[in-house]
């Protein structure tokens, strides 16, 4: 898997789940961003604009799950946007 092989520290048994992020889920996740950061306060709209823009990519990607195999970590769940395109991580989510 991409994730794998850009961070090479993947120990044995790490659970994996990727869910695909396309144009509507993405508008989705921007709609949601959006309403979070203005019932945060942020009114004005250009600020929301960028806020969602620094933190919702615009191509479709894969948010991938790795959970440690073990449960006892407390940092168990670790995050990535990988680009469906080129394959890179992305920023890592918020």
């Amino acid at each position: 898997m991409t994730v794998i092989r850009y961070l090479g520290d993947i120990p044995p048994g790490t659970r994996c789940s990727a869910v695909f992020f396309d144009s509507e889920r993405i508008r989705r996740e921007k709609e949601f961003y959006m309403k979070l950061y203005s019932d945060s306060g942020v009114q004005d709209p250009e600020v929301l604009r960028a806020m969602v823009a620094a933190n919702v990519p615009e191509d479709p990607y894969w948010l991938v799950s790795l959970k440690a195999g073990d449960g006892i970590s407390q940092d168990a769940t670790r995050l990535h946007r990988v680009d469906d395109r080129t394959g890179k991580i992305l920023n890592e989510p918020t």
